[in-house]
């Protein structure tokens, strides 16, 4: 009889066989969701027989696993900052290490009661609607160049309650009148002129980088983590005109690689934005660049 212990028993030795991380866990995770039920249940139903179905639907998302098809993926989900979201081909993963950027705005914005919020890249829309959760008065959209990301980023809006005061669009930042368009939308959405807070974890990665990535990180999107130039194309063709979307007094929030940081600071001062500081991720490197209007 195949019930839910054999087969964790399996999956968990062929999936340690092939060099996967936290086989246990895998195992578990992606039988709970072959079965459609919570983690907790598969611990409470050890002897549940599955079903012949049930089983081939385990067996793909196994096989998958082992190419090292991104969990995530797998499962169509990914928490962050304690909430969860729908992720998929079309967006990149959320990480961990971004959760910091929504620690050090809560830092900054404390005192603000009311604010708006610019999200560009937004994928998943991750960042802004943690920021909206986190501020009950704030008011945010969020702009990618990708109709099935900016799907996503709006089942995820509605997932977490916060379609009223998010909204997503599709937009090119290379395209003509850019900011001009962003601000048309924002006037008609929210009621402000400009935005208080702009975010953005924009495409950094350089050619030689991509070659370095962990086997799963292949499946995401590359348009959104590479950049096919020198890693600062998004920061040349931003910044020049940010201005024209910053109410006084405003933030920047934007990842960076670290390799570039001369670069960085050099597009800044070029731009006058001198007021600007970074941010180190979790493992001591320079991941965000703060830049104060």
């Amino acid at each position: 009889m195949e019930t839910v212990k054999s087969h964790l028993i399996k999956k968990t030795k062929l999936l340690k066989n092939n060099s996967i991380d936290l086989p246990k866990l895998e195992a578990r995770l992606l039988l709970a969701k072959a079965l459609n039920k919570d983690l907790n249940w598969t611990y409470l139903n050890t002897g549940k027989e599955i079903s012949k179905k049930k089983i081939m639907i385990y067996e793909m998302l196994i096989k998958k696993k082992i190419k090292r098809f991104p969990t995530a993926y797998l499962l169509e989900n990914k928490e962050f900052y304690s909430m969860n979201f729908k992720v998929n081909e079309n967006t990149l993963i959320p990480r961990s290490e971004t959760e910091i950027l929504i620690e050090e705005i809560k830092k900054n914005f404390k005192s603000r009661k009311r604010f708006s919020v610019l999200d560009l890249g937004t994928g998943t829309g991750c960042i802004l609607l943690s920021i909206l959760k986190e501020f009950k008065n704030a008011i945010g959209i969020g702009i990618d160049k990708y109709s099935g990301t900016i799907k996503v980023a709006k089942i995820n809006s509605k997932k977490n309650n916060l379609s009223k005061r998010a909204k997503f669009f599709k937009l090119d930042w290379n395209q003509k009148n850019f900011f001009k368009k962003i601000l048309k939308i924002n006037k008609k959405f929210s009621g402000y002129e400009k935005f208080d807070l702009v975010v953005s974890n924009p495409p950094y990665l350089l050619k030689n980088e991509m070659k370095t990535l962990m086997p799963e990180v292949t499946y995401e999107p590359k348009e959104s983590l590479y950049d096919n130039k020198d890693g600062l194309s998004f920061y040349k063709r931003i910044l020049p005109e940010i201005n024209l979307l910053l109410s006084e007094n405003s933030h920047i929030y934007f990842e960076i690689n670290p390799e570039n940081l001369e670069s960085i600071e050099k597009i800044c001062k070029n731009n006058n934005f001198y007021d600007f500081q970074y941010i180190n991720d979790l493992s001591g490197k320079k991941r965000f660049v703060l830049i104060k209007n």
